[in-house]
């Protein structure tokens, strides 16, 4: 019996060790492969104590991932924030093979205390359908910041020191886009419709944007949020 219990009592241990949540620096590569496969692992466990750094390592360029770009959905809190570090890397658009949809290179769905810094983003030369509506697939935005519901805005979320050079021959193109007055989830082909927020909380508040250089776009910085009422209220943006 003894033996039986203490092999139960390993396998659990082997097991949750897995599962772990990030904290510290974690450099790419090193501990992951690919900036893609960090937020993956960010997006499963969360942030632990202390918050994480997700480093890029200099000389490293990427390709985002095709058709949802780097989709990033974990929540940091003011005392275990996430950082997303570029170092100079250059970060190319994913293809974009779902027509229609709101592209990004970078996505924080509902996301708080994230800071995305220190990257270079360019389109990528195979999306060239620039017709407005379903045909087009072009990338949309450098950063998209989008809430993930009515009521779970993405807050407290720094986008600084990134240069984003899009194409301005796409008339949508915008460096850095906050909405909470649509969706876009890439769960469902083409799905771009309206979802405004319905209480303060489903807002993109406090989110700061500092020292981007951005060219070669339509709209330089876009925020888009629901009437103002005296209860629904889009606050503490600083540019």
């Amino acid at each position: 019996m003894r033996k039986i219990y203490l092999s139960l009592v390993s396998l659990f241990f082997v097991a949750t060790a897995g599962f772990a949540q990030l904290s510290g620096t974690k450099n790419i590569p090193g501990d992951y492969a690919t900036l893609a496969a960090a937020i993956t692992d960010l997006n499963a466990v969360g942030v632990g104590a202390g918050g994480v750094t997700l480093n890029l390592l200099a000389a490293n360029p990427e390709t985002a991932p095709a058709g949802t770009g780097y989709y990033i959905t974990a929540t940091g809190t003011l005392a275990n924030p996430i950082a997303i570090t570029g170092n100079g890397n250059t970060i190319t658009a994913g293809i974009n093979t779902v027509a229609g949809s709101m592209d990004a290179i970078f996505k924080i769905v509902g996301g708080d205390y994230i800071t995305i810094q220190g990257f270079s983003m360019v389109e990528n030369a195979g999306n060239t359908v620039t017709a407005t509506g379903a045909t087009n697939t072009m990338t949309e935005a450098g950063v998209l910041i989008i809430h993930a519901s009515a009521t779970d805005g993405a807050q407290n979320n720094t986008i600084q020191n990134n240069t984003i050079t899009l194409s301005s021959a796409y008339a949508n193109a915008v460096g850095i886009l906050s909405t909470s007055s649509s969706t876009t989830s890439n769960a469902s082909p083409g799905a771009n419709t309206a979802l405004d927020a319905t209480t303060t909380a489903g807002t993109n508040s406090n989110t700061k944007v500092y020292s981007n250089t951005i060219s070669n776009v339509a709209f330089g910085i876009m925020f888009i949020c629901p009437p103002i009422t005296a209860t629904l209220f889009e606050t503490g943006i600083d540019i």
